[in-house]
């Protein structure tokens, strides 16, 4: 008894109408639409070290969002002279020529 094993592919080809389904198809990912990367307002950020305590490691890349106001469990990215810092928590408001952001997202890859 022999058995033979056969496959055949499929060429498929667009014949005639596309499908009416084919409208509602998902579009690819872009981050600039999902994140707003292209407002003036939000910023990426490449961080240089480590800082195990909030979650972000060296090389992660944070997307922050200037014009949100951070609340106590808040991620702030604050931009002082030459020296940029990261910290948790709501930041206060006698220091108006400090300018910052909150973080929105942390992008890591793997």
């Amino acid at each position: 008894m022999r058995i033979y094993a056969s496959a055949t592919i499929k060429d498929e080809r667009v014949t005639g109408f596309q499908s009416p389904c084919s409208e509602f198809a998902q579009k690819p990912l872009s981050f600039d639409e999902r994140y707003g990367i292209g407002d003036p307002g939000i910023k990426l950020l490449k961080v240089g070290s480590d800082f195990p305590r909030l979650g972000v490691m060296k090389g992660d890349e944070l997307i922050v969002d200037l014009s949100k106001r951070p609340g106590p469990k808040s991620l702030v990215v604050t931009f002082m002279e030459d020296e940029v810092r990261l910290f948790q928590g709501s930041f206060p408001t006698d220091l108006d020529d400090i300018v910052f952001g909150v973080v929105t997202v942390i992008v890591r890859s793997f």
